[in-house]
């Protein structure tokens, strides 16, 4: 698995993550003086290309699994590292209420672009999520694209598959989630909702929204407040923005 462009790179290096190489095509800015002595700390291996030497790294960049579309947006900077873990959605969940007094699951129902999903990672990690749950199937893959997109926010949010998405969220429900779904259908708006509790907020398809056992399955299905003519937002735009609000109500709840 590899990781590129210098932002995603970077705050990789500053993570807990492992990191097996980072290869480093020298241009103008040095680059490497930055990355190379985090790259020392974390004990990865170092791989510095002069600027004729561009076709041996990208021979390397294709022999570590990397294709040329994103070669031309890696910015000259890959790393390799062990494949993702997922980790066993109940783990996940159990981990979540040890964190904080109320966590915040994301729960995503067949989202399938990796852009989406490298959005929605960074903004995870930015608001402090907990965890990040994909379906088995029918879900995008984590791909280079979206580790970049993420800008390092994979390394952050630990991520669980799940099989059956709505066993997933009873499993939640039992360990005392409330499970809210966004929809733009919904009458009541997640500004004015009640939300004193571990969460679990289900995002949507791109197209579809969430599927109707889903729906069925959540406590209660919210929209965001829209104040123009759109009454909706893509998903990565709709999960930000309801991220912010939620801890701006948390912010206001007794933590003892």
């Amino acid at each position: 698995m590899i990781v590129i462009g210098y932002h995603a790179v970077e705050a990789l290096l500053q993570s807990g993550q492992p990191v097996r190489a980072v290869h480093c095509l020298q241009r103008e800015g040095g680059r490497s003086s930055t990355l190379r002595p985090l790259a020392e700390e974390k004990k990865a291996t170092w791989r510095d290309y002069g600027l004729k030497e561009k076709a041996r790294f990208e021979a390397e960049f294709k022999r570590a699994g990397g294709t040329g579309a994103e070669l031309e947006s890696s910015q000259g900077v890959f790393a390799e590292i062990p494949e993702i873990r997922f980790a066993e959605h109940l783990e996940l969940v159990r981990a979540a209420k040890e964190k904080e007094k109320y966590p915040i699951l994301l729960y995503l129902d067949e989202l399938t672009d990796p852009q989406n999903l490298g959005s929605i990672l960074r903004s995870a990690a930015f608001f402090g999520v907990s965890g990040l749950v994909l379906t088995e199937h029918r879900s995008s893959p984590v791909t280079p694209a979206t580790l970049k997109i993420s800008s390092g926010g994979f390394a952050h949010v630990p991520m669980a598959r799940a099989g059956n998405l709505v066993r997933a969220l009873e499993e939640a429900k039992e360990e005392g989630f409330w499970i809210v779904g966004l929809s733009e259908h919904a009458t009541e708006s997640l500004q004015t909702a009640r939300l004193d509790a571990p969460l679990g907020i289900v995002i949507g398809n791109e197209e579809k929204g969430i599927r109707q056992l889903t729906a069925k399955t959540c406590d209660y299905t919210l929209s965001l407040p829209s104040h123009g003519p759109l009454i909706s937002l893509n998903a990565a735009t709709a999960t930000a923005v309801a991220l912010a609000l939620v801890r701006e109500k948390q912010s206001h709840f007794p933590t003892a």
